[in-house]
This record gives structure tokens, sequence and C-alpha cells, in this order.
């Protein structure tokens, strides 16, 4: 069995989620089109930004790149 999240890490997904979500709508990109950019699966974007998942770097590389954003402006 596996210890529940702590809140601060929760806290800060949604957090996360809310900073990707907002560099989308500023990008003028619907979830489709960011994930098509990214080379990802559409509910793997949806998941990162409703704060329900432990993104790789790996993923936060993709979406800024798709972004054109540097990383650090998707950290919240």
């Amino acid at each position: 069995m596996q210890p529940a999240t702590p809140p601060w890490i929760t806290e800060a997904r949604v957090r996360l989620g809310n900073t990707i979500r907002a560099a989308r709508i500023d990008a003028d990109l619907t979830q489709d089109k960011l994930a098509e950019l990214a080379g990802i699966h559409r509910t793997t974007l949806q998941d990162t930004e409703a704060g329900k998942t432990d993104p790789k770097f790996s993923l936060l590389l993709r979406l800024a790149r798709a972004l054109r954003l540097p990383v650090r402006d998707l950290m919240p």
C-alpha cells in the first residue's frame, strides 16, 4: 500500500496544471492541438492540466517546446 500523497504535492500539481492551461490558452491552442504539437495523447495533457498526475520532466520539455516557452515559465 502506498502512503497518501501529501497535500502540498497535490496543491503543486494543481498549480502546475493551471499554469500549463493558462499558457495553452494564451497561445490560442486547444488541448487537441497542443497535444499534437507536443507529441502526446490529449488525455495526458488533460490529466496534467487537471493536476491528476506527476508529469515527467520529458513531458514538461515537450509542452514547453510546443508552447515556445522555457520550461521555467511553466513552473508555478
